[in-house]
């Protein structure tokens, strides 16, 4: 079942995209990663893994990301356009495998960002997301992580 959730949501992003990356992502989640970018200033990430802190359970995680390329300068004042900020606004689901812990799915909202080193044709990033749990109930979190993808 988890093997299924991971291709239905990996599969648009190899499907719409005409440029996409993919990898690995360690933190929270630790597992796979994908990107869409959607233009020069938006893009579309997917996160999904085992998620380790504070307990153990399959996490998916979903943004909506907005590229900010052209931030940084270098010191003669030309753009560092490799070096992309975003800020992202999605969702994610986590299954927790936890036997004391009764809550075993939890839903919620995160915003928060990162920031990528893109020389093509790979990718690095670190982002950390504050997230507000929905369900079962309203609990405050953050989560995020250090990865690599490969663009095509």
């Amino acid at each position: 079942m988890k093997k299924l959730l991971i291709i239905l949501i990996f599969m648009p992003v190899f499907l719409l995209a005409q440029s996409y990356g993919i990898g690995v992502i360690l933190g929270s989640p630790t597992g796979l990663t994908g990107k869409m970018m959607l233009g020069r200033t938006s893009a579309i990430a997917v996160n999904a893994g085992w998620s380790f802190w504070p307990s153990s359970g399959f996490h998916i995680t979903g943004d909506y990301q907005f590229l900010f390329p052209g931030s940084f300068a270098d010191e003669d004042g030309r753009p560092i356009n490799s070096l992309i900020p975003y800020l992202g606004l999605g969702g994610r689901v986590r299954f927790k495998s936890d036997d004391d812990d009764d809550d075993d799915f939890q839903a919620g909202v995160r915003f928060g960002g990162g920031i990528e080193y893109l020389p093509t044709p790979m990718g690095i990033f670190i982002e950390l997301y504050p997230v507000v749990n929905l369900i079962p109930s309203t609990k405050f979190a953050f989560e995020g992580g250090l990865g690599f993808r490969i663009y095509f």
